[in-house]
C-alpha cells in the first residue's frame, strides 16, 4: 500500500494572532496561581488551607479574646486601686490638716495656760512690791460698727494684797488729724455711761467700746491707772494701734 507523505509545515504556514495586554495578564496570573497551588500540594499546604489553618485561626482568636478579658480585668482592678488610693490620699490630707489644727489649738491653749499661771502667780505672791498697781493685759479689737473698737484692760495688785486698791483709769488716743499730732481724751471716745473706776483686792477687768472720730489717724492707745487711798500708785501702758 502506497504511503502518502504528509506535507511539512513551512514558514508560510505560521499565522500570527495578536494577543491583547489583558489576556497576557490573565495568563500570567493563572500561571502564578497554578504554581502556588502546586507548591502547597507538594508540602501539604492543601490540608492546612482546608482544615488546619481554620483550626489554628480559631484557637488564635480564642486566645486573643482570653487575653482581652484578662487585660480588661486587670484594668478594672487598677482603676479600683487608683480610686482607693485617691480616697486614702484625701482622707490622709484631711486627717493631716485636722491634726495640724489640733496642734495649733493645743499650742494656743498652752500659751494661755502659761499666761494664766504667771498671772495668778503674780497676783497671789506674798510680800511687798515696788509697784503694787500693774496693768496685766491691754487689748483692742474691732467691734460692730464703723470705726468702733472694744478695749479690754486687766489691773492687778501685786505683792501685799491684804487691802483693796481703788482709783480710776484714763484712756487716750494719740495720732494725727490733717497731718498734725493730736491726742484725744477718753471723754471724746467713750459712750455715755462708761465707767473707768476700779476697786479690787487681787485683780479687776475693765472693758468697753471706744469710737475713733472720722479723719483721725490713730498711732497708739495710752492707758493710765491711778490708785488713791493708803497705797497710792500710778502706772501707764501704751499699745501701738
Amino acid at each position: 500500500m502506497a504511503r502518502r507523505d504528509r506535507p511539512r509545515a513551512g514558514v508560510d504556514d505560521v499565522v500570527l494572532v495578536p494577543v491583547s495586554p489583558s489576556r497576557r495578564r490573565r495568563r500570567r496570573v493563572g500561571l502564578l496561581v497554578t504554581t502556588v497551588l502546586a507548591v502547597l500540594v507538594a508540602f501539604g499546604g492543601g490540608f492546612w488551607l482546608g482544615q488546619g489553618g481554620a483550626l489554628d485561626t480559631g484557637r488564635r482568636i480564642q486566645d486573643l479574646r482570653a487575653e482581652l478579658r484578662e487585660t480588661r480585668d486587670n484594668l478594672g482592678a487598677a482603676r479600683q486601686d487608683l480610686a482607693r488610693y485617691r480616697a486614702d490620699s484625701e482622707v490622709s490630707d484631711q486627717a493631716g490638716e485636722q491634726l495640724r489644727q489640733e496642734i495649733r489649738a493645743l499650742r494656743d491653749q498652752s500659751a494661755e495656760l502659761e499666761e494664766a499661771v504667771a498671772f495668778y502667780k503674780n497676783v497671789m505672791s506674798p510680800g511687798a512690791a515696788d509697784q503694787p498697781l500693774q496693768v496685766q493685759k491691754l487689748e483692742v479689737a474691732p467691734a460692730d460698727g464703723e470705726r468702733r473698737f472694744r478695749y479690754r484692760l486687766i489691773l492687778v495688785q501685786a505683792g501685799d494684797n491684804r487691802g483693796y486698791l481703788s482709783g480710776r483709769v484714763d484712756l487716750a488716743l494719740k495720732g494725727l488729724r490733717d497731718g498734725e499730732p493730736e491726742t484725744l481724751e477718753g471723754g471724746e471716745l467713750l459712750g455715755d455711761g462708761a465707767d473707768l473706776g476700779f476697786r479690787f483686792r487681787y485683780f479687776q477687768e475693765l472693758s468697753g467700746i471706744l469710737t475713733v472720730p472720722e479723719g483721725f489717724e490713730v498711732s497708739s492707745l495710752e492707758v493710765t491707772a491711778r490708785s488713791t487711798g493708803g497705797r497710792r500708785a500710778e502706772v501707764s501702758r501704751s499699745l501701738p494701734w
